[in-house]
């Protein structure tokens, strides 16, 4: 039985050393070779010049310059502005500010609200002049990094690079081959597969990361197997238990129901 025992271990161990040789090439992002080479085209990259625009339970700093009693926050004071809370955007897209009262943002961007503001603070206040801010633009990674969770995107957009690196980077069980961006609507979305170990998915729909857009990056094979041995470990442990008995029993007794030949 020792013998049989021996013979499994060893093999179980020369899978994993194979296993480890044939799969250490998944492990180079951005590899390049003949086949796989950026052109002239590629490298100098277009991005599209992108502006967030205010939604529903967005948070929003608003400024009136020389009016503190106005502002979500006095610029005046020594406080973080990381610390800020803002005004909340109401779900109809409307938000209630001091002396000009509930104004309709939603659907405009950051500079776009700043003007209709200072249009409106204008008929009360000499010389207004208002900034806008979004507060809570973020976007989500799940799946196979270090610290999973929301990342916050400090200008407009934000790139696959950083958001891997603000998650701790990728764990040894990530797929560097398969790392999904999903955005859009609930009822439209867009899938776009990554494939961090070629120098071709240096593109900006690939690197531009825009709020609200969710990285999921997907379990390797082994991954996958380790979760299967996992979910089968119970069945495992009972068959080995039966054998034990099997085992145990042929020794305590002469009887053929204890006979595993029979």
């Amino acid at each position: 039985m020792n013998g049989y025992k021996s013979i499994i271990t060893m093999s179980v161990l020369g899978a994993f050393l194979l296993v480890g040789c044939s799969s250490k090439d998944k492990y180079l992002l951005f590899n390049a070779n003949k086949k796989n080479t950026l052109s002239a085209a590629t490298t100098n990259l277009d991005y599209n010049v992108y502006e967030s625009k205010i939604l529903p339970n967005n948070r929003l700093s608003i400024l009136v310059f020389n009016h503190p009693e106005l502002s979500t926050r006095d610029v005046r004071a020594q406080v973080d502005p990381n610390t800020e809370r803002g005004v909340l955007v109401s779900r109809d897209g409307t938000v209630d500010l001091p002396l000009i009262g509930v104004v309709r943002l939603s659907g405009l961007t950051a500079r776009e609200a700043a003007t209709l503001l200072t249009r409106e603070y204008s008929k009360y206040v000499k010389h207004a002049h208002v900034t806008v801010d979004i507060l809570n633009k973020r976007a989500f990674v799940m799946g196979e990094v270090r610290n999973p969770g929301r990342v916050n995107i400090v200008e407009d957009t934000s790139s696959l690079l950083e958001l891997l690196a603000s998650s701790g980077g990728l764990t040894d069980f990530a797929d560097r081959q398969r790392v999904k961006i999903i955005r859009g609507t609930r009822n439209k979305p867009e899938v776009e597969n990554v494939d961090l170990t070629k120098l071709s998915s240096l593109t900006p729909n690939a690197l531009t990361i825009y709020p609200n857009d969710v990285v999921y990056v997907e379990p390797n094979e082994y991954r996958r197997r380790n979760l299967g041995i996992a979910e089968a470990m119970p069945g495992i442990e009972i068959a080995d238990r039966i054998l034990n008995i099997l085992f145990n029993g042929k020794q305590l007794t002469n009887t053929r129901l204890f006979d595993i030949r029979h």
